[in-house]
């Protein structure tokens, strides 16, 4: 059947084009800008800024201006869709990031005051928590040509635990939606070590870092984040906000109380995390602590939509429990292939160690100087049947001893020996599931151990800022 062009054609109806032209915008704003995908939980946009800071970790902390220059050559958007999502995989207080991806020194915004500074002015580099998840199974992601076809960039990476369950997405495109909450790490793992064991995960509850109020869940999966009060002695104080309330949501919300003479005024105390914001009422006229809940009390509302992007386009969960068990069954696949490369890369040195040690036994160096040229003698080792003859005719000189010799026969020795490890884990049928089980729980050990130490530096910061200012 031969294609049928739009200016080959006398007339065409609107309604044609207007459709293709819809569905392909469609397409594109889903695929390549608003919604996560399954394989990685990343957008586009935020897959290509953790791969530009993982090639360029050496140069360590960076401004912000200076990386969205280097991701810029991977992403077509402009510079501050890039910027904002540095900024917004960067930020760590409540109800941003449980597991920020970026590390981050300047002001990058705070619970109350969300608005970072200018991005000349803060610096950031691949995260801990990102390092730990990640990249190492690297050979294994598909690389594809970036927008102008000039270098390559991934497709998907590889991560040990699903990200948009850990620190929540959310995303609009054309025709579709995604809203997905954060969890805690440690219920994740044990959820896909329950599939693993029982063949059904644990069941998941949305969690948020430093919310210190219960989040409630509905019959209906909404999922309501309250706002928190307290009294001590005859002070009452709100010491938790719902998700979404900055500074000026909650100024907004009080001011309405002052307006209708309810409350007197309010001192905001909040540092960081920690909200404080006390209540004055006038002198004779403070109501009893029930009836303050019951008149100031608001709550914000979260309506879960698993939408990812999937191999096959869009594909919708209907809880978090069904992406716990399709990316467990992908991680099987991961850490199968895994082992298949590193049986591949291992026999490959030991062929390679072989023939060297053949090539120095044998003398085969002396050959190369009766040739004319690298091309002659190259030809005369493929005419030898050795495999790795470009690497062979490059060797130095001083290496055609009996050390190397030994050097390279330990070296086959101690890959034989993986050699038989990596086997064995294969021909054992439950080989793989074990690896995936060992390796669970040793990112959760380490990934406690990451926000551990971050709370604690964090701690120490603001003591240090207390004790200068006493």
């Amino acid at each position: 059947m031969s294609e049928i062009f739009l200016h080959s054609l006398a007339s065409i109806p609107l309604e044609s084009i207007v459709k293709k032209e819809y569905r392909d915008y469609q397409i594109y704003t889903l695929m390549d800008r608003a919604i996560p995908y399954l394989q990685d939980g990343l957008k586009p946009s935020q897959r290509r800024i953790l791969f530009t800071l993982w090639k360029n970790q050496s140069k360590g902390l960076m401004k912000v201006s200076s990386l969205t220059g280097l991701v810029l050559t991977l992403h077509p958007h402009g510079p501050a869709s890039v910027e904002s999502s540095v900024v917004n995989l960067a930020q760590d207080f409540t109800f941003s990031n449980n597991y920020p991806l970026i590390d981050k020194k300047g002001y990058f915004g705070e619970r109350m005051e969300t608005q970072p500074a200018a991005a000349r002015y803060i610096e950031c580099k691949l995260g801990k928590v990102a390092d730990l998840l990640l990249f190492d199974d690297m050979n294994q992601v598909e690389m594809v040509p970036n927008y102008d076809e000039k270098v390559m960039e991934p497709l998907a990476l590889f991560p040990k635990l699903p990200l948009m369950l850990l620190n929540g997405a959310e995303g609009i495109g054309t025709g579709f939606s995604s809203v997905i909450p954060s969890h805690n790490h440690m219920d994740i793992i044990n959820a896909m070590l329950m599939y693993l064991e029982k063949g059904k995960p644990k069941k998941l509850k949305c969690w948020v870092r430093s919310y210190v109020e219960k989040i409630d869940i509905e019959k209906d999966g909404k999922i309501i984040f309250p706002m928190g009060l307290k009294q001590y002695g005859e002070n009452i104080h709100i010491t938790e906000l719902p998700k979404g309330f900055d500074a000026q949501r909650v100024y907004k919300h009080l001011n309405k109380f002052i307006e209708k003479d309810y409350i007197k005024d309010y001192i905001d105390s909040s540092v960081d995390n920690e909200i404080d914001i006390q209540l004055i009422f006038k002198r004779g006229q403070q109501p009893l602590f029930d009836d303050v809940v019951k008149e100031m009390y608001t709550s914000t509302s979260m309506v879960p939509n698993y939408t990812l992007i999937s191999e096959r386009g869009v594909k919708i969960f209907n809880c978090a429990e069904e992406i716990i068990e399709v990316f467990t069954e992908a991680r099987l696949k991961v850490v199968r292939k895994r082992y298949e490369l590193l049986i591949k890369d291992h026999e490959h040195n030991i062929q390679k160690n072989n023939e060297i040690i053949r090539f120095i036994k044998e003398k085969h160096y002396a050959e190369a100087e009766k040739k004319a040229n690298r091309k002659d003698f190259v030809d005369y080792l493929n005419v030898k049947k050795f495999v790795h003859s470009d690497y062979l005719a490059d060797m130095a000189i001083y290496r055609m001893t009996k050390d190397e010799v030994g050097k390279r026969q330990l070296m086959i020795d101690e890959d034989t020996n993986k050699l038989k490890g990596f086997r064995k884990v294969l021909s054992n049928p439950n080989g793989i599931k074990e690896k995936l089980i060992d390796e669970l729980n040793d990112v959760g050990v380490k990934l406690s151990k990451i926000m551990e130490d971050k709370e604690k530096e964090k701690k120490e910061v603001y003591s240090k800022l207390k004790k200068k200012r006493s």
